[in-house]
């Protein structure tokens, strides 16, 4: 998977230790989703890579699935997180990223966008 082609990411502006994402091509085309925080599982059975992952807007084309928990969408998850954790590191630029999402909180900066209701409401 290549960023900019398969899928593109940012910090997220709901909590700065995600990342969202949004899909642009394959069977996923147009999920949108954060990813918390990872691990390499060491166990007597083997390694798990164990990850955190939200979905926000699910196609309509996709709408009628059940993709959490299945092995093909989790699989596919695994790929994509590893894909961005390759792209991030090798991006000189991503620190100054996080600092820019970081010092900004207005939510209309996001290239990826998601629905307002997932934003905590001001009183």
């Amino acid at each position: 998977m290549i960023n900019n082609i398969d899928f593109i990411y940012e910090y997220s502006d709901l909590n700065l230790f995600k990342t969202r994402c949004k899909v642009l091509s394959g069977h996923y085309t147009d999920l949108v989703l954060e990813f918390g925080g990872s691990v390499l599982e060491q166990g007597p059975n083997g390694n798990r890579f164990i990850f955190e992952s939200e979905l926000f807007t699910i196609p309509e084309s996709l709408s009628a699935y059940q993709l959490k928990g299945t092995p093909d969408f989790e699989q596919f998850l695994s790929d994509l997180l590893i894909a961005i954790i390759i792209d991030r590191r090798n991006d000189p630029d991503m620190k100054a990223k996080l600092d820019a999402t970081a010092s900004n909180a207005d939510p209309t900066k996001c290239i990826i966008e998601i629905d307002t209701k997932y934003y905590p409401q001001v009183i």
